[in-house]
């Protein structure tokens, strides 16, 4: 678990990117759990094709000009139903992928909610039973970029035995 110096620092090598990607998606606020879920597929998707170890989805970030705002969006304490946001993600994901929810203050006006999302490992990430990417800075169905698609495939894995178990010390990167 990152803690909070860490997570603001993150934050803030995000929001420097150009543009969002394939792999980092800003929101301002909350639309729907169908969205987060579409998102997440989407994220671990693009990490994967573009190398990187996790996607990022961050609310309170202004989509345009990657200002700092905050968000009255608190993924931990939402619920779809009955059911805690989390779990009800995490059981219609597929393959599971075990994404954490970073919550913090950026500083005493500004709340932030971050998913901190793997890349896809041996095949894509689906939600709802289906693939998701992102071309530029839109969500889209993986099957109809079958390029794409076709390069989370083929992407060299790294065996089971030679990943690290859990390495409590590093920052994700």
């Amino acid at each position: 678990m990152m803690t909070t110096q860490q997570s603001i620092e993150l934050l803030n090598e995000l929001v420097k990117s150009s543009k969002e990607n394939e792999w980092i998606e800003f929101k301002l606020n909350f639309h729907s759990e169908e969205e987060i879920g579409q998102r997440i597929s989407a994220l671990s998707n693009g990490a994967r094709i573009n190398n990187q170890r996790y996607g990022y989805l961050v609310f309170g970030i202004e989509n345009e000009t990657h200002i700092i705002k905050g968000t009255t969006f608190s993924a931990r304490k939402h619920k779809k139903g009955n059911e805690e946001l989390e779990s009800w993600l995490a059981t219609r994901l597929n393959p599971r992928i075990d994404f954490s929810i970073h919550e913090f203050n950026y500083d005493d006006n500004r709340h932030i909610t971050m998913f901190v999302i793997p890349a896809a490992k041996i095949q894509p990430v689906e939600f709802l039973h289906t693939s998701y990417i992102r071309v530029g800075s839109i969500t889209r169905k993986l099957g109809d970029f079958p390029e794409k698609q076709a390069k989370i495939w083929k992407k060299d894995t790294i065996p089971f035995e030679k990943e690290i178990a859990k390495n409590t010390g590093a920052r994700h990167q």
